[in-house]
């Protein structure tokens, strides 16, 4: 990373003495709320902006890499092209023992999404303009959102015990509870589009080597 700043990107007044990130800090302690603590943390978050977002251009480019059923030269290059720009927003050689850990880091992205349902965006049109702030906070799954979760969930699982959605009793009640709350039935190329999705899924999950 890049040596440290003499001074912090912007900070309180410091007594004689203290140094300016001391003081920085003391203001964030004692007054988070104070126009100065907000003005030190907006400059905080812009100073490491940069830097966040290009390790997590990194960590995309080096998931693809792995998705990649075979060597693919482009998206070598992209792998390439990230960490030069890594290098250059944060101010660093990459070393290896990094890059091993946001391989790791891009592999337990890949995962996690594997174990997502697709965006809703990606199947149905038109798409619902409601949003679902209690499953964003992953409080409840009972919006549209967390009905929609479940209801792949559940069809992923009926295909995982070899069973057919078309006729499972309970993925047509979680089928019929996401169409109340979208507030229209869902049409059949969506629906074999959702149950192509689950059945990959499911496919996934049964096949040996494949992790939780």
């Amino acid at each position: 990373m890049s040596p440290p700043r003499s001074r912090p990107p912007s900070s309180a007044k410091a007594p004689s003495g203290e140094s300016p990130w001391a003081a920085a800090a003391r203001e964030l302690a004692s007054n988070p709320d104070s126009p100065q603590s907000l003005r030190i943390r907006s400059a905080f978050n812009a100073e490491l902006a940069p830097r966040e977002k290009a390790i997590q251009q990194l960590v995309d480019a080096l998931e693809a890499q792995l998705e990649s059923a075979t060597p693919n030269p482009a998206q070598e290059a992209a792998v390439t092209a990230a960490i030069a720009h890594w290098q250059k927003a944060c101010g660093a050689q990459m070393e290896p023992a990094l890059l091993e850990d946001l391989r790791a880091q891009a592999t337990r992205q890949a995962t996690q999404k594997r174990n997502r349902p697709p965006q809703m965006s990606a199947i149905l049109n038109p798409m619902p303009a409601a949003t679902d702030v209690g499953y964003q906070l992953g409080i409840h799954l009972q919006g549209l959102e967390g009905t929609w979760h479940r209801l792949w969930g559940i069809l992923s699982l009926t295909y995982q015990f070899g069973d057919d959605p078309d006729v499972d009793r309970g993925c047509q009640e979680v089928r019929q509870q996401f169409e109340k709350i979208l507030g229209r039935q869902i049409q059949q190329q969506e629906w074999s589009a959702l149950l192509d999705r689950a059945r990959a899924h499911a496919n996934r999950r049964t096949s040996p080597g494949e992790g939780q």
